[in-house]
């Protein structure tokens, strides 16, 4: 038996814990409340929101815009698909890209969702005054951009990466 190595103040300081706790929370409430009775996972979900969000892109812009695995991303895409929500087609600037586009069912499915995902996570920040909402939407955007610049530092030489904006906006055929 010890006692604890590290001391409260630094825990306190290290924010992360407090991030995921709320954000794990988050992610349970939009399972049970939102979700539950959609033949949908939540991964499948944020999938989706992303390709509504960003409108039909490849699958690498929204794993470097979001939170998603790129694994996990291609594996939800899959899911989507077979499920008539999506489709991915050849990229014509890129042809080892495909593009993901919402079918109209895919279109369906989010505008009935989003109401009530959008509804669930505003009962959550309407607890805060709107100044102070505000207030931590600029720190997140900061603390964001902060660990992009951090993480580009410190890959250094030893990656390539692509940082422009690589949407791209196709008018269905």
């Amino acid at each position: 038996m010890h006692d604890a190595l590290i001391p409260h103040e630094q825990i306190d300081d290290f924010f992360i814990l407090r991030a995921r706790a709320f954000t794990s929370k988050v992610r349970r409430m939009v399972t049970v409340d939102v979700l539950q009775n959609e033949d949908l996972q939540l991964l499948e979900w944020q999938l989706l929101f992303s390709v509504a969000r960003f409108g039909s892109c490849h699958l690498a812009f929204i794993t470097r815009s979001t939170s998603i695995d790129p694994a996990h991303g291609s594996r939800a895409a899959s899911a989507l698909e077979n499920k008539g929500l999506i489709t991915r087609r050849e990229d014509p600037q890129n042809r080892r890209r495909k593009l993901i586009s919402m079918t109209s069912k895919g279109i369906e499915v989010f505008e009935r969702i989003w109401p009530n995902a959008r509804m669930a996570v505003k009962n959550i920040t309407d607890h805060l005054d709107p100044v102070d909402f505000a207030e931590l939407k600029r720190l997140m955007d900061l603390l964001n951009k902060a660990s992009a610049q951090t993480t580009v530092k410190n890959l250094g030489h030893q990656h390539s990466i692509q940082l422009e904006d690589e949407k791209i906006v196709i008018e269905p055929p």
